[in-house]
Formats: C-alpha cells, structure tokens, sequence
C-alpha cells in the first residue's frame, strides 16, 4: 500500500475527515488493490479497538486511526465490503451522531454485510437523497458508529 498518497486530509472545524482520492493515472487494478490494502490493514488491526485516549500519535495515518475505533463489528462489515469489492471513500469524525463518532462513506451499495451483517452490526435502507441510500451502525458503549452509502 503506499504511504496515503491516496489520501486526503480534509480536516478542519474541530473535526477529522480523510477521503479517498487515488491519482487520476491509477487503474481500476490499482485502485482495487489499494483497497485489498486497506482490508488487509483493517483485519490485523481487529484484535485490537483503539480508545481516543489510546489515540495520542501513533504512527500509523489519520484514516487508520479512525478506523481502529470502529466497534469489532462494523469493522467486520467493512473488510466484508472492502473484500467483495466496494471501495471506501471517506472516513470522518466531527462529533456527529454522537460525540466520538466515526462515520464511514463507502461508495457503492452494500453487498456482504447487507445479506449478514456481523453480531452487533445493523442494516438500514434509508434512500434518503440528503443523507444515504443505506447505513451500518454498531454501538460501542453510547457511541453509535456509521458506516453509510
């Protein structure tokens, strides 16, 4: 995986947002492989969940952060999606539905963890033009984790 060459930092506002943008002279390979990367990431990081006071500078980048803090479940959900090939396109947390939120944009329906999604995880088609077409939401504690289209 390259060192977050497609990612951008769009940070501001007091809130954290990495999106998704590969270099426009990426294949469709490319980018699919990135992704792979990105799964791959994801699942050795399942043994453990990140706090944000476990999250003070570790080296590993921004989006990888964030994604550490997503309950095992929705995690799960994730490397399912980012496996059956959908692709993740963002990856935010601005205190938004809760304070210590993440929310995950992914760009195309869900297909794995729509049909089965993991313990914990539930599925909802919203279709709504001004927020999502589905979600994925896992709580951990109060804290309720998105994963949306």
């Amino acid at each position: 995986m390259t060192n977050g060459s497609a990612w951008i930092d769009n940070s501001g506002g007091g809130g954290l947002q990495y999106d998704f943008h590969p270099p426009g002279d990426w294949t469709n390979d490319r980018i699919m492989a990135e992704q792979a990367a990105i799964a791959a990431l994801l699942e050795a990081s399942e043994d453990t969940e990140a706090t944000e006071a476990d999250d003070d500078g570790m080296a590993a980048a921004g989006w990888l952060r964030l994604a550490t803090r997503l309950p095992m479940g929705l995690r799960a959900a994730l490397v399912a999606e980012l496996r059956a090939g959908n692709r993740l396109a963002g990856i935010g947390s601005a205190g938004w539905p809760g304070e210590g939120s993440v929310v995950v944009n992914m760009r195309e329906r869900f297909t794995a963890a729509r049909y089965a999604p993991p313990p914990g995880v539930i599925w909802r088609e919203l279709n709504d033009p001004q927020y999502a077409r589905e979600e994925l939401s896992a709580k951990a504690g109060s804290v309720e984790f998105l994963a949306i289209t």
